[in-house]
C-alpha cells in the first residue's frame, strides 16, 4: 500500500473552501500538510469550510485567507499570513482556483472574458513566478495545476474556459521545463464530469444520466478522486513525473 505523507510540508491551494479545491485541502491535511487556502469572494463557502474544519479539528492545519490571486499585489499578503502562521515557506502548491460560466458565445463579453483569463491563467503565472524562486532557496517543491478536459475537447458552451484550461496545459510544460533544473516537478490534473457544489441537484442528475451515455465508467467522478491524483503528483512517489497531465475523467477521453 502506498502511504502518502506530507510532514513538514506547507501547501498553498487556490479556491480551496468549496468543490475540488476543498477535497484537496482537506486530503493534505490529514497527510500532514499544513495548508493555506484562498477565497476571493464567497463567504458564504468560506464560512462553512471554517466550521467543517474545527469540526474536524484541523484548524491549526489549515489556514483561510481572502484573496484574489488575479492580482499580483495579493501574493505578498498570501506569503506573509503563511509565515505568520506557521514560520514556513510554501513548498506545495496547487493552482485550483477557476471560472466557469456558461452561455452563448456571441453574448459573451469581453469583461468575463478578460475576467475567466485572469483567474484561471493569470493567477497560476503570478503564483509559478513568486513561488518557484522560494521553493528554489528552500530545496525545491512541486506544482499541481487544475485543468479540465473542456481545455482538451473544446467547449461550445464556455469556449472562454476551455481556452484558459487548454493553455494551463501548455503552461504546466513550460514551469516543467523551467522547474526541473529548479529541484520543482511541476504537473497537471485534468478532471472530466465532477459531482460539486457547482452543480443544481436537478443539474447533477441530468449529469448522472448523460454520463451512462458518454463515459466508459458510468458515472461521475468525485472530488476526492480528483484529490487523490493531485496527492498523488505531490508527493514524492512522483519523483520522476513532471510536465504531464493525468486525466480523471472515467475514460471520458484518453490522451
Amino acid at each position: 500500500m502506498i502511504k502518502i505523507e506530507f510532514s513538514g510540508s506547507v501547501a498553498f491551494v487556490t479556491g480551496g473552501t468549496k468543490g475540488i479545491g476543498k477535497n484537496i485541502a482537506l486530503s493534505l491535511a490529514r497527510c500532514g500538510a499544513k495548508v493555506a487556502v484562498n477565497y476571493a469572494k464567497d463567504e458564504l463557502a468560506a464560512d462553512s469550510f471554517l466550521k467543517e474544519i474545527k469540526i474536524r479539528r484541523l484548524s491549526e492545519s489549515i489556514l483561510v485567507i481572502r484573496s484574489d490571486v488575479s492580482k499580483r499585489d495579493s501574493l505578498q499578503t498570501i506569503i506573509g499570513a503563511v509565515a505568520d502562521k506557521w514560520n514556513s515557506d510554501i513548498n506545495l502548491l496547487v493552482n485550483n482556483a477557476g471560472i466557469l460560466d456558461q452561455g452563448d458565445f456571441f453574448q459573451l463579453s469581453e469583461e468575463s472574458w478578460d475576467k475567466t483569463f485572469a483567474v484561471n491563467l493569470k493567477g497560476p503565472f503570478f503564483l509559478c513566478q513568486q513561488l518557484m524562486p522560494i521553493m528554489t532557496r528552500n530545496g525545491g517543491g512541486a506544482i499541481v495545476n487544475i485543468a479540465s478536459i473542456g481545455g482538451q475537447m473544446g467547449g461550445g458552451r464556455a469556449p472562454d474556459y476551455a481556452a484558459t484550461k487548454g493553455g494551463l496545459i501548455t503552461f504546466t510544460h513550460s514551469m516543467a521545463r523551467i522547474g526541473a533544473r529548479m529541484g520543482i516537478r511541476v504537473n497537471a490534473v485534468s478532471p472530466g464530469w465532477i459531482k460539486t457544489e457547482i452543480f443544481t441537484p436537478v443539474k447533477l442528475k441530468e449529469l448522472s444520466l448523460e454520463a451512462k451515455k458518454v463515459i466508459p465508467m458510468l458515472r461521475l467522478g468525485s472530488p476526492e478522486e480528483v484529490a487523490n491524483a493531485v496527492l498523488f503528483l505531490l508527493s514524492d512517489h512522483a519523483s520522476y513525473i513532471t510536465g504531464q497531465t493525468l486525466n480523471v475523467n472515467g475514460g471520458m477521453l484518453f490522451s
